[in-house]
């Protein structure tokens, strides 16, 4: 299969395995990612996903050239679907992670800007290198990239096409994290159960509140976050929460 999953108690990993083609997504893969993240949204015990890639050469190179049609890109009335599936038209508040083990260059950095957080093995590259090929990118990379990093820095890596060090990535806020090659997985996981020991409707209320405000006026924003807030207070997590502080253990929620 061309994307693989596992669960470690409430993370889920789902992991593009092309290595052979360099993780680069075609219908079967793009197919695969639908159908796991579809699953991850509606399933109640999952409650942060890693999106990961075999090997370590490559989270992914982009689009698989060898499924590209120019005749059909060319028509005007063409529209793809959504690359990788995650890029657009898909939706939830439950955070999702990249664990970047290789070059991600193309629609592979798109995957990795869809998601929420990001953690990179020093070895890789980053780059949206479309404009080598007289393309834009279309899986959100404009959009997101821009939102992530400064402008001026932005414009520079799509209009030199030139990738990125993880290093740089970092230093310019692209990436969180920074492992070897050896502990990025452990790290991803890290990060990815200490967030799911968390209360997860609050977790994903502080993902609601930043995706939809930073887009707001201040005023319009702080009443989303209190609305949102709120709405935690009802919710028997929220009860959990300090039941246990008091009682000095480890709160046990149920997203509920």
């Amino acid at each position: 299969m061309a994307v693989r999953i596992e669960n470690h108690g409430k993370v889920r990993v789902v992991t593009i395995d092309r290595p052979e083609a360099r993780n680069a997504i075609d219908r079967a893969t793009r197919a695969g990612l639908e159908e796991a993240f579809t699953a991850f949204a509606r399933d109640d015990d999952a409650w942060v996903a890693i999106l990961t890639a075999s090997g370590d050469k490559a989270f992914s190179a982009g689009g698989d050239l060898k499924e590209m049609d120019p005749a059909v890109r060319s028509d005007p009335d063409y529209n793809p679907p959504p690359f990788g599936f995650i890029t657009r038209d898909f939706h939830t508040d439950k955070p999702i992670l990249a664990s970047i083990n290789g070059v991600a260059f193309g629609g592979g950095l798109e995957l990795a800007l869809a998601c929420d957080l990001r953690i990179a093995a020093d070895h890789a590259m980053l780059g949206l290198t479309e404009a080598r090929w007289s393309l834009l990118p279309g899986g959100g990379g404009t959009q997101r990239l821009v939102r992530g990093v400064p402008r001026a820095i932005a414009l520079e890596m799509l209009m030199t096409a030139k990738p990125i060090s993880a290093a740089r990535a970092y230093e310019i806020g692209l990436v969180n994290r920074v492992t070897t090659a050896e502990e990025l997985m452990p790290a991803a996981l890290e990060l990815a159960q200490t967030i799911a020991a968390n209360g997860p409707l609050a977790v994903r209320a502080a993902k609601k509140a930043l995706s939809e405000g930073e887009h707001l006026p201040i005023e319009e924003a702080l009443d989303l976050e209190q609305r949102l807030s709120k709405a935690l207070f009802g919710t028997a997590d929220a009860a959990e929460g300090p039941r246990a502080f008091a009682e000095k253990r480890p709160p046990q929620f149920t997203a509920k």
